[in-house]
C-alpha cells in the first residue's frame, strides 16, 4: 500500500503511508478517526499489516545500533553516534506502536 486514501462526506485525503508514518500524536488522533469512521475493514487491515512491517524494520535498526555501540567504548566518538542514531530510532519505533495502537482501535493517545 503506498497510499492511503480516505473519502468521506465532503471530500478526501490521501495519505502516503511510508511518508505520513510514523506521525506525531496530535495529527494521528485527527487521521486515526477518519481511518477507523471512513476505511473498510480490509483498507485497516492492510494498513496495520504495512505499518507492522515498518515497525518491524525500525526495532532491527535499533538492534543493529545496540550491537554495534555495544562493541565499542563509551568514550568514542563513534560510540556516541551510535547511540544518537539508536534514540532516534527508538523514537520512531515507539511512535509507530502508537500510530498502531490508535487505528486498531487500542485507546486514545
Amino acid at each position: 500500500m503506498e497510499r492511503l486514501r480516505i473519502e468521506y462526506g465532503t471530500g478526501y485525503m490521501e495519505l502516503i503511508v511510508e511518508t505520513f508514518f510514523p506521525c506525531r500524536m496530535p495529527a494521528m488522533r485527527k487521521a486515526a478517526r477518519l481511518i477507523n469512521q471512513y476505511c473498510t475493514d480490509e483498507i485497516r487491515a492492510e494498513l496495520l499489516l504495512e505499518l507492522w512491517e515498518l515497525a518491524d524494520g525500525y526495532k532491527t535498526l535499533c538492534d543493529m545500533y545496540r550491537q554495534k555501540m555495544e562493541e565499542l567504548s563509551e568514550e568514542l566518538a563513534a560510540y556516541r553516534y551510535w547511540r544518537a542514531q539508536f534514540n532516534k530510532t527508538e523514537v520512531l519505533r515507539r511512535r509507530m506502536e502508537n500510530n498502531i495502537r490508535l487505528i486498531s482501535g487500542g485507546g486514545k493517545g
